[in-house]
């Protein structure tokens, strides 16, 4: 039997009311399978709006606050199950002028903040703060691969830097160069133990350049160089097609650097 009960009849009142200048209510629990707190709404009736657990903040503090502290075990900070025909966990920013988010999640760990099993439906825009569209590619094992370096299709299809003028089968730089790093990556760690980049298919991204073979100038037309790795000028339009990266948004008048570049193959 429990050791404190309280009823209430009032559909108006509380059957608990507690106030406190600390904590209004504090439970705890010793059980592997009982709830320190729990909380049933038992209307049944499709009329019902009552709300099983309710929490409003006046300060600037959370409404609800939910820790689980157990780094080794697999529990939800907050877990929210939904039977009917609602939503699992519904959140508005009922402030017009709020610049907060409606939902915000974060792992401290620079691992995935979210998971979606299942469709998504956005109606307003998808915003990234990076540059470019790319997709994780099996590539080969080499030190040279890097950041900014312009890929090829090689052996199997594994990647491996460029290394001959105009190769019809580049297909991308190693995004994360310099300050423009990749807005999406898809197909992230889909390869097992196999060594994988993310490849810079779309958008903006820094590639390797050498300007041995012609000063690089704003809007040249790129393709891939003798230098492994690098882009040059594409200058001879008969041995261009096919075998272009993109275009130079930025010029390298000497030497090798790495040019910004809007990859476009053609």
């Amino acid at each position: 039997m429990p050791s404190f009960t309280s009823t209430n009849n009032n559909p108006n009142d509380s059957a608990i009311l507690a106030t406190s200048v600390g904590e209004g209510l504090h439970a705890t629990s010793t059980s592997t399978a009982v709830a320190a707190v729990a909380a049933f709404q038992l209307d049944t009736t499709n009329a019902s709006t009552g709300a099983a657990v309710f929490g409003e903040a006046r300060g600037g503090g959370a409404a609800i606050v939910a820790l689980q502290t157990n780094q080794q075990a697999g529990g939800s900070g907050v877990f929210a199950e939904c039977t009917g025909t609602g939503n699992g966990v519904h959140a508005k920013v009922n402030n017009p002028n709020g610049s907060g988010a409606a939902l915000f999640a974060e792992h401290i760990g620079n691992k995935t903040a979210g998971f979606f099993k299942g469709n998504v439906i956005v109606t307003g825009d998808v915003s990234f703060p990076g540059m470019d569209c790319a997709e994780e590619f099996v590539v080969a094992e080499s030190s040279a691969i890097e950041p900014g370096t312009l890929m090829r299709i090689g052996a199997n299809g594994v990647l491996e830097p460029s290394a001959s003028a105009y190769d019809r089968k580049i297909v991308g730089v190693v995004a994360g160069a310099g300050d423009l790093k990749p807005g999406i990556v898809m197909g992230k760690g889909q390869h097992g133990e196999q060594p994988a980049q993310p490849i810079a298919l779309v958008g903006r991204a820094y590639c390797k350049a050498d300007a041995a073979f012609g000063s690089i100038e704003l809007g040249d037309l790129l393709t891939s160089s003798p230098r492994a790795g690098h882009a040059m000028k594409a200058s001879d339009p008969s041995r261009a097609f096919g075998a272009v990266i993109g275009k130079a948004m930025a010029p390298l008048g000497e030497g090798v650097g790495l040019v910004p570049i809007l990859i476009a193959l053609q």
